[in-house]
């Protein structure tokens, strides 16, 4: 069974008004680690909202987060911590100012070694379809000290604890929320990831 404390659902394209109903399913099945990405319509309302509404019971993020000025909007709205896909030294030194977390998108061995150097919290590998589902396994030897690994990109229903043997987290998108679903079919894809998978 999978453990839901380490799951990111990712709600990219949802908007501000489907937002509340979507999170309160999700932490029904006690997940409670939301991304609203950057291009999803309204996404700094849905930030709000979902901080307002939710308080410390929720812990939400913005996702997609590429320039120093959605990092200041993202903190201004309640964000907690932002994820990137890629590892940008403004983006990560405009979140460290604001007291965010920072979830950064690294692929090779240079760029994990940089974030690192960078300070940013949680490694993102993305994509991580695209790399051996052990692959922190083989990076972690010559790191200086523990890092937390979260695996994104390909990770879904079916898969996601094959990742969680060896990352800290995934993040699950499409697998778990369409931009237009329903919360009932929200609830469904919880149900079958926490109770039906491995």
């Amino acid at each position: 069974m999978i453990n839901s404390a380490k799951v990111v659902a990712i709600l990219r394209g949802i908007t501000a008004e489907e937002a509340i109903e979507h999170v309160a399913c999700l932490l029904e099945y006690g997940i409670n680690t939301v991304e609203i990405t950057t291009n999803s319509p309204g996404w700094d309302q849905s930030v709000q909202q979902i901080s307002h509404q939710f308080g410390e019971r929720v812990r939400v993020g913005a996702g997609t987060v590429l320039t120093p000025e959605q990092v200041e909007t993202s903190a201004l709205r309640g964000a907690r911590f932002i994820l990137t896909p890629n590892l940008d030294f403004r983006v990560v030194t405009a979140a460290k100012r604001h007291g965010l977390d920072v979830c950064a998108g690294v692929f090779t061995s240079s760029e994990i070694f940089s974030a690192s150097d960078m300070g940013v919290d949680v490694l993102k590998i993305f994509p991580a379809a695209a790399l051996p589902v052990n692959y922190p396994q083989l990076i972690k030897g010559p790191l200086s000290q523990a890092r937390h690994f979260c695996a994104v990109g390909g990770v879904d229903i079916e898969n996601a604890a094959d990742y969680l043997q060896y990352y800290d987290s995934v993040g699950i998108g499409s697998a778990l929320y369409r931009c237009g679903q329903s919360v009932a079919t929200t609830a469904e894809r919880c149900q079958q990831l926490l109770q039906d998978g491995k």
